[in-house]
């Protein structure tokens, strides 16, 4: 059992909190019992599972125990269950969607955006598009999307012509617009094959996609109710969508 904070090991799961750690040991963190379960049955590639002598539940074979003041540093919850996976980053390759997806533009949030992609794997939007977001694989996000990653494709976009110019994996495809002034979502015919884009929970989609897009929709709202969270109206939109292409 580890009980030094300062191993090695430690603290190089520790830096994974970090985006430039990350980046350079191309590995993040999964916490909590779900989380490690779904990534093993979900075939992926795990470096290594980290558990508190505190644990109570099943250890994984070949496991690193640690003391539970080290499992403190490691963990990024409130109340730790004392179990965490390291897993490899493997960024798919940058393809056109194979069905339903969504271009998020600068949403900024890591919670919002790993709601978002918890609620793309449930409904069915397997290709995730980001445009200048905030890291998909931060500790947050990666917590909010409850395993979310391990079922969708997330695809990081250098830019917007990368994305939707000559040979991007979104030319000819229809750019479906959230915002206020759009038409009702339920009211709305969409094409057989599109892209919803998402923008930034303060800003909304940025003039130079919302340029590009071929339709805008809304989530209709009481009078007396200004805006949704971005994530709770990618949600609507999501469902109220999905299956109703023409």
């Amino acid at each position: 059992m580890i009980t030094s904070r300062q191993n090695e090991f430690v603290k190089r799961v520790a830096s994974l909190k970090e985006k430039k750690y990350r980046r350079l040991y191309g590995e993040y963190v999964a916490e909590g019992a779900k989380q490690v379960r779904e990534a093993v049955a979900a075939g992926k590639e795990i470096s290594s599972i980290v558990v508190s002598s505190a644990y109570a539940g099943k250890r994984p074979e070949g496991c690193v125990e640690v003391s539970a003041e080290v499992f403190s540093k490691l963990s990024g919850e409130a109340a730790p269950q004392g179990i965490l996976a390291v897993l490899k980053l493997h960024e798919p390759p940058f393809a056109p969607p194979a069905g339903k997806c969504l271009l998020l533009d600068g949403v900024s949030d890591p919670g919002n955006l790993g709601t978002i992609v918890r609620t793309a794997n449930a409904a069915g939007y397997e290709d995730i598009y980001l445009l200048g977001c905030t890291d998909p694989y931060a500790p947050k996000c990666v917590r909010a999307a409850m395993s979310g990653h391990f079922f969708v494709r997330l695809h990081a976009a250098p830019s917007l012509d990368a994305l939707t110019g000559v040979g991007g994996p979104l030319a000819g495809l229809p750019l479906i617009c959230a915002d206020m002034g759009g038409e009702d979502v339920f009211s709305f015919s969409p094409p057989r094959r599109f892209a919803l884009v998402i923008g930034n929970e303060a800003d909304g989609v940025s003039a130079a996609v919302r340029e590009r897009c071929a339709y805008t929709v809304r989530v209709p709202m009481r009078p007396c109710c200004e805006s949704l969270n971005a994530a709770v109206s990618a949600g609507i939109l999501m469902y109220a969508l999905a299956g109703r292409g023409a």
